[in-house]
Formats: C-alpha cells, sequence, structure tokens
C-alpha cells in the first residue's frame, strides 16, 4: 500500500466539475485519504492499494495542468485516513492574502543544493514556515521558527523578521505548498533573495536523508508524524509536557472542546486520562476538592 502527498497551483476553470471528476475517481479506485480542489488548484494526501495509486497518477497526469505533478510518495501498511475527503475551497492553502502572485514566489532550490550550502556553512537563514506543533517534533538545525498556531497567521508574523530583509532566506515546509505561497508573500512585502526548499522536507528526506533534519516530520494524517533519520541518525528533540522525558508522541486532548495537541508519553497518558496539562489539573481540583 501506499500514500502520496502532491499539490499544485495551477488555475481550474471548472472547478466544481474536477471536484465531481476527483470524487468519483477516488471512490471507484478505493483510495482514502483529503483532497482539496479551487481554482487556484490542487492539495492533496491519498492512500492505497499500490496499483490503484499508480492508475489515480496515471489519470490526473494525463491531463495537460497536471503532467509535471511531482508525487512525494511513502509505503504505508495500512489507509492513513478512515475514508475519503473531496472538499472545494477558495484557497488550497489557506492563507487569506487576495491578490497574491504566485509566479513571483521564491526560486526553488533543489536538496542537494540545500545540502551543498549547509555543509559549506554558506551565509543563510532558514525559515520554517510551518506551525509550532510541526515545528516542535522536528525541524531543520538552526531554523526559525515564526511561534504560528495556523498558516494565515504567517503574513502578520512575518513582518518581525524585517530586519532580515536583505539576507538570503530558504523557506521551508511538508512539501512544498506552503512556501510558494510564504515566499511570494515575502518578496511582495520587501525581502529581496527568498528561496524555498524544493518538495520540501519529505522531498529532502529522499534525497538526502539523515542530514541536518532533527526529529520528525508532522503529518496531517493518521500517522500524525513520520521518521525522517534512520539507524544512528535518529534522534527525539521534544519532550513530554508532563514528565519531560524525550518524547515525540502525539495525543490529542480527551476534552472534546479543547481537543489540542500535545506530546506525552504513554504512562503520562494514562496517569493524566489522555488530557493536556491544562484539563488535567481540572480533573486533579475536582477529585481533591481538599
Amino acid at each position: 500500500m501506499k500514500a502520496i502527498l502532491f499539490y499544485k497551483y495551477t488555475p481550474i476553470l471548472d472547478s466544481y466539475g474536477f471536484y465531481e471528476e476527483q470524487i468519483n475517481l477516488c471512490k471507484k479506485l478505493g483510495l482514502n485519504g483529503r483532497l482539496l480542489v479551487g481554482r487556484e488548484g490542487i492539495n492533496g494526501t491519498l492512500s492505497g492499494d499500490e496499483e490503484a495509486i499508480e492508475e489515480y497518477k496515471k489519470k490526473l497526469t494525463e491531463k495537460k495542468m497536471f503532467n509535471d505533478l511531482i508525487f512525494k510518495e511513502d509505503f504505508v501498511k495500512e489507509h492513513v485516513f478512515d475514508k475519503i475527503f473531496v472538499r472545494m475551497r477558495k484557497e488550497v492553502v489557506n492563507f487569506g492574502v487576495n491578490n497574491l502572485d504566485l509566479n513571483k514566489s521564491g526560486e526553488k532550490i533543489s536538496p542537494k543544493k540545500f545540502k551543498k550550502l549547509l555543509d559549506e556553512k554558506e551565509d543563510l537563514i532558514i525559515l520554517d514556515v510551518r506551525n509550532n506543533y510541526e515545528y516542535e517534533i522536528g525541524r531543520f538545525k538552526k531554523a526559525i521558527n515564526l511561534d504560528i498556531n495556523n498558516f494565515r497567521e504567517f503574513p502578520e508574523k512575518i513582518k518581525e523578521l524585517s530586519y532580515l530583509k536583505n539576507k538570503r532566506i530558504i523557506t521551508y515546509c511538508t512539501g512544498g505548498i506552503r512556501c510558494e505561497k510564504a515566499s511570494s508573500y515575502m518578496k511582495q512585502i520587501g525581502f529581496k533573495e527568498v528561496y524555498q526548499l524544493e518538495n520540501g522536507i519529505i522531498g529532502y528526506n529522499n534525497e538526502c536523508p539523515n542530514s541536518y533534519f532533527e526529529g520528525k516530520c508532522f503529518v496531517f494524517d493518521k500517522r500524525i508524524s513520520v521518521p525522517i533519520n534512520t539507524g544512528e541518525h535518529e534522534n527525539i528533540i521534544s519532550n513530554c509536557i508532563f514528565c519531560n522525558e524525550p518524547c515525540d508522541r502525539y495525543v490529542n486532548c480527551y476534552d472534546t472542546d479543547c481537543n489540542n495537541l500535545f506530546i506525552c508519553c504513554e504512562n503520562c497518558q494514562l496517569e493524566n486520562d489522555r488530557l493536556c496539562n491544562e484539563h488535567s489539573n481540572d480533573v486533579i481540583l475536582s477529585t481533591n476538592p481538599c
């Protein structure tokens, strides 16, 4: 079984017709996953039997607008989603900036060239454009974190780095889709030399494994995270919020009004009834009124 991650910004005039076609194709092939379709393009993560995945790729890339689409692939033991979700969206990645010219995004830099720059200790800024919870369990060494919980916060938070406008900056995300918008916006507001890591962390790991990336890569499916480094290079850079022991295991708070992700080891999860540190204290107080 395979899982694939892919995206492309390209005008889709009949986006509703394309949406109907996609949901019918995915159901016919028995694929599960999440697929976002809009006038600006497509963004998807799908899993299924290897033959079904290859058939899907063939059908999609038969379309002229997608014939150069790049798929990031991984072998998996089971579906990474329970169902197939195909949705129409104004934006296939939520950013909230109107009139953004994606044709003026940062120049793409290949994983091998990026690694070469790191090997040679070139003067550059590495900018992680992902959310906090992604950065916490895995990132490139010395990468800057913007302290955002949602990508829509990026346009406001990037202003805090205005003092770096004349520096060489390389942006990265999971697969590349957020860097296209982030780097475009940065150039639009005056950053001079902005690049984006081609195909993101996943693409980098395929070409340059076990180098410069620490921890695991967060993914938006049932796996939650995937290992990037192997063997002696495997490492954990985050800690359980309760006992502070090294841990890269994410749990959703069992309080349905909260449902926040937090890092927690198995023992602390049991001891705290799968509640995050904020709500576990509420339980302790209510059961120990003295």
